[in-house]
């Protein structure tokens, strides 16, 4: 489950004849579209509302009328970035008055299963006129069979009343987007009187380029000092390495226990990405921290959970086990019982009383936070997955196990490094006794079946300085 914000492209590759025949009929559409445009006015609704298409004609005698795409097509990048600024700017002749309405027409849209309609939801615009305030301009496509895999965009319409020589207008986009968009848009802005008469029209193109990713899988490592850092994958496909480590802070070293519970991948602090934390200090007292989703500052201040954890030999979240939106704790005594503690969602009192689910985890020498469930390592270093069991009684809380991964005897120390490298599935990641990290790539290649496919990548060296990773 990835929670970042990059979707997916749904489907496959487009069909060719499919293809073929809408370019036909959408070329027969703006044949008619270039008589109707001398006849026929322009609805007069809002000019911020997308509504009935501007064709991508031009009169047969244009007005001595230019616009272009100033600096040629324009790169705006997708992810957790600010939003990209695409200009066109109209020079009118001298006398010209009235009412200057434009529009983008964008008949190329990217491909790779993305559809039109699907493509303007995603993308969010913003638009001003000759410097003024910037007002929600938003994609929108057609809305018959002729014009559904067309994308447009309505600009705010310019009204001139002086008849100077050379009356310039610039209109300015604020574009972005959250999902990993590829290719880009082409067509045309076209520009129109108030009668719905072309007045110019000019290439335009908005070329999407990988940015920074709004889900960026991260991890933590506490040194031997007691200095927590942090460590941000920049979430693009095929990297499978962790940035520059930055300093969440010191003091870390009063903890003998930390467990995330839920979420791994930081954003900002917009799209409610974020993760929280549990901490055990060495009085046995539970501390949480609540997550922020800002990378800067991924924590806020600690609020005491509670006293008397000292008798648990482990402690590790499980994530939304519930499917409440609310992230649950598995906690391990002496005796080897294991005991659920379902969230409540109020950081002052996060958790409910225990619930007992049963004996004989002893046998396990380390547990590990996953999504949605934990995974286990036996003393042979075999990795077994227990999924949260959300539709079963609160006494049961987690699925029957599954075999995750063989070979892991060898390892001091696990964790859920996230979707790195957007591969088949989830990876786990592992430091060897050398102090080198490995990244194994998870697999969903049977129906209901979980586990690591064996493949390893090595992300780092000189983990060795830390004590806890997380």
């Amino acid at each position: 489950m990835r929670t970042r914000i990059r979707l997916q492209a749904p489907g496959g590759s487009l069909n060719t004849t499919h293809h073929l025949t809408r370019r036909t009929r959408l070329a027969f559409v703006a044949g008619i579209a270039v008589l109707a445009s001398v006849t026929a006015p322009l609805t007069t609704a809002t000019a911020y509302t997308a509504t009935t298409p501007v064709s991508k004609a031009v009169a047969e005698n244009p007005a001595p009328v230019t616009v272009v795409q100033e600096g040629g097509p324009t790169n705006v990048a997708t992810g957790d970035v600010p939003a990209s600024k695409v200009r066109f700017t109209a020079t009118l002749p001298a006398g010209f008055t009235g009412d200057v309405k434009a529009q983008l027409v964008f008949t190329r849209t990217p491909g790779a299963g993305w559809e039109p309609r699907q493509v303007a939801s995603a993308l969010d615009a913003t638009c001003s006129l000759n410097g003024g305030p910037y007002t929600s301009c938003p994609f929108d496509t057609g809305h018959d069979e002729y014009t559904e895999g067309i994308i447009y965009l309505s600009l705010p319409t310019a009204t001139v009343t002086t008849k100077n020589a050379g009356t310039t207008l610039t209109w300015q986009l604020l574009v972005s987007t959250k999902a990993m968009l590829v290719d880009g848009l082409g067509g045309t802005i076209n520009l129109t009187d108030a009668a719905g008469t072309a007045l110019a029209a000019a290439p335009a193109q908005i070329n999407f380029v990988e940015g920074r990713a709004t889900s960026r899988p991260t991890i933590y490592a506490r040194d031997t000092a007691g200095t927590l850092w942090q460590y941000e994958s920049d979430g693009k496909y095929g990297t499978t390495a962790y940035s520059r480590r930055t300093k969440v802070g010191g003091g870390w070293e009063i903890y003998n226990t930390i467990t995330r519970l839920g979420k791994t991948a930081v954003g900002s602090a917009s799209t409610g990405v974020g993760h929280d934390l549990v901490a055990r200090d060495k009085a046995g007292r539970l501390w949480f921290y609540r997550g922020t989703g800002q990378p800067g500052t991924p924590f806020k201040r600690r609020t005491l959970v509670g006293s008397g954890w000292g008798q648990y030999t482990a402690i590790v979240g499980m994530g939304d086990s519930r499917t409440d939106r609310v992230n649950d704790l598995l906690a391990r005594d002496r005796d080897g019982v294991l005991w659920f503690y379902r969230g409540t969602g109020d950081p002052a009192r996060p958790f409910k009383t225990r619930v007992k689910v049963g004996g004989g985890w002893n046998k396990f020498t380390s547990l590990t936070s996953f999504p949605n469930g934990i995974v286990a390592k036996d003393a042979a270093g075999v990795l077994w997955l227990y999924e949260a069991n959300p539709t079963g009684v609160v006494a049961a809380p987690l699925k029957a196990p599954q075999k995750f991964g063989v070979g892991f005897g060898t390892y001091r120390a696990l964790a859920f490094g996230d979707d790195l490298g957007w591969g088949e599935g989830k990876e786990l990641v592992a430091r060897d006794a050398s102090g080198n990290l490995w990244a194994y790539e998870g697999s969903y290649s049977y129906p209901g079946k979980r586990g690591l496919t064996g493949k390893r990548t090595q992300i780092g060296t000189g983990w060795n300085i830390y004590n806890t990773l997380i």
